[in-house]
């Protein structure tokens, strides 16, 4: 028995650099799991938290204070994604510097050169600095959040991870877009604050305006005030007055102010309604307007 455990002790003792590392790594991947695990658990706890004390499934739906709740919300989720990349980069770092002092790596000498070489590539990898500072700061800026409904240039989607250098963008099509912060120069966020949903209603330029107005408005009322949507809205419907008129039609337009990101709904219902009210009191659409003689 003595001379088994003499045995691996000799063993341990050859390779001991090796099982010390070993040890590192497997250190390292329990505590980056452990921590992130936790940081994941404390993020949904909140957004749980929040959506119980409300009663809602959705963020949108919040009701008290929605604004204050539902970006408390999207931030807490930012931050929780961001969180997980810092914790993953601080935990890599760590148990590198470990390694390397298992090596019997003189850690004073790099850490000497380090201010060298950092101002070398401080050259070469401006984008990549540029990317992690822009990205710092529009998190603790609140510009954007996880779940956000953003536009950036061309690209229109929901923003499913906010990275130290890259932002996950979903476009309503599934293209999933890497975004590099440093480039996001302009940023439109349809999820803070409020919408509106905007209808153009065009029709003959004979049509009483007033009672066309009136019509649209009990068809927009009686969509709002419904339960499907009563928790989208958050203002009554208003007529805006006469938008255009070109030739023989004019067009009016009726805005609603909804929720973030509820006036695309709202306004597709809202059209549908207010054909539906149109068609049953007479008022013809433009799109159900005769042809001029002549025309294709």
């Amino acid at each position: 028995m003595t001379e088994f455990w003499a045995a691996i002790t000799a063993f341990y003792t050859d390779y001991r650099v090796l099982f010390n590392i070993l040890l590192i790594v497997l250190l390292a991947i329990t505590a980056n799991w452990l921590l992130r695990r936790l940081l994941t658990r404390a993020v949904q706890g909140v957004v749980s938290g929040v959506k119980r004390s409300q009663d809602v499934e959705s963020t949108q739906e919040l009701t008290a204070g929605p604004y204050l709740n539902a970006r408390a919300v999207q931030r807490t989720r930012t931050l929780g994604t961001v969180g997980r990349h810092v914790i993953t980069w601080v935990i890599v770092v760590i148990a590198l510097i470990l390694i390397l002092g298992q090596l019997q790596v003189n850690l004073t000498a790099i850490l000497a050169s380090a201010g060298v070489i950092a101002a070398g590539l401080a050259f070469g990898a401006q984008n990549i600095v540029k990317d992690i500072l822009n990205g710092v700061f529009m998190v603790f800026e609140d510009q954007l959040g996880v779940g956000d409904l953003i536009t950036v240039g061309e690209i229109t989607g929901t923003v499913e991870d906010v990275g130290i250098r890259i932002t996950k963008v979903r476009a309503g099509d599934g293209t999933l877009w890497f975004i590099r912060n440093g480039e996001i120069l302009t940023l439109g966020n349809a999820s803070q604050g409020w919408g509106k949903a905007i209808i153009d209603i065009t029709v003959s330029a004979d049509e009483d305006l007033e009672a066309v107005e009136r019509a649209a408005l009990e068809s927009a009322a009686e969509l709002v005030h419904s339960p499907e949507f009563a928790r989208r809205v958050t203002g009554e419907p208003e007529v805006l007055g006469l938008e255009s008129v070109y030739g023989d039609r004019a067009t009016i337009r009726l805005t609603v102010r909804t929720r973030p990101e509820a006036q695309f709904a709202v306004q597709r219902a809202l059209r549908a309604r207010i054909k539906a009210h149109f068609g049953t009191i007479g008022i013809q659409l433009a799109d159900q307007l005769p042809r001029p003689e002549g025309s294709v």
